[in-house]
């Protein structure tokens, strides 16, 4: 087989894994949004109508009202935000400290740790914490829903801002302002983090979208249906028994919450590309 034969043949088999991975990955956002505008009468019709025959919008006004659909998207986006700057916060001085004041034995010991704590599954220490919410009276309030998500956002995104401060921020350039007689903050607020913005910006959107898609905690820590976020509101579509009498709301529903996260997604995505890289060459 020629040089050129099998040049063609790597690239035809990369473009089809490449489109069998799109679609595979794009198929159930698609029948999401086709399902919430199929009329009524093709819903259920088997075999399933991939394509509907007319579009029906009427269920995207008929949402707004029969759920409080803008402000379960208000708590989504309160508790997002608190939860990635948080996470921001507390990430960005922890990672930069390992990386930074901490002896390498410790630096590695700390590292693994940090990741040991993502490998345990959240439903294992769900009951011993729920209680210590309880007894802090945390249940029904925001603190205790930034406070839940936060726990399981900040040690991967201290993992990401120290690998980030140990490629991307030159030591030279901190010894260099030091001689100038710049001191810790100074060197940290002024050089360090000016050039960690894309960094900074691929953990705020990981604590971002950890927020705003969490189910698990926010539907046991709430009882009160005016501050449920999206990720539970939504589920007044389906019932107490999983009966869903109105599959094209639920999935209307869906899209709505949906596009916020996409479009925020759309335009950091070039942040996030950038800010995992630079930090995935040495740990």
């Amino acid at each position: 087989m020629s040089k050129k034969s099998r040049r063609f043949l790597n690239g035809l088999r990369h473009w089809v894994v490449m489109i069998f991975t799109t679609f595979f990955v794009l198929f159930p956002f698609y029948w999401m949004v086709m399902t919430s505008l199929k009329p009524r009468e093709e819903l259920m019709a088997s075999p399933p109508k991939w394509i509907p025959s007319y579009l029906d919008f009427n269920n995207y006004k008929l949402v707004w009202e029969q759920m409080p659909l803008l402000r379960y998207l208000g708590n989504s986006l309160f508790v997002s935000l608190m939860t990635t700057i948080v996470c921001l916060v507390l990430a960005t001085f922890c990672g930069y400290s390992i990386s930074r004041f901490v002896i390498r034995k410790t630096q590695k010991f700390t590292s693994i740790m940090m990741i040991i704590s993502q490998l345990i599954p959240g439903t294992l220490p769900f009951i011993s914490f729920y209680f210590i919410m309880y007894n802090a009276h945390l249940t029904n309030t925001y603190q205790g829903l930034v406070i839940a998500y936060s726990v399981w956002a900040i040690p991967f995104c201290t993992l990401m801002m120290k690998s980030y401060f140990s490629q991307a921020v030159p030591i030279a350039l901190e010894e260099s302002a030091t001689l100038d007689g710049c001191s810790k903050f100074g060197i940290f607020f002024r050089i360090a983090l000016p050039i960690s913005v894309p960094g900074l910006v691929a953990t705020a959107i990981f604590a971002f979208i950890q927020g705003w898609n969490e189910f698990m905690w926010a539907s046991v820590m709430l009882s009160n249906n005016d501050m449920k976020p999206a990720s539970v509101g939504i589920y007044d579509f389906i019932g107490q028994y999983g009966a869903n009498s109105n599959v094209s709301l639920s999935m209307t529903a869906a899209v709505m919450i949906t596009l916020p996260a996409i479009i925020f997604f759309a335009f950091l995505q070039k942040y996030l590309i950038s800010g995992l890289s630079a930090g995935a060459v040495k740990g």
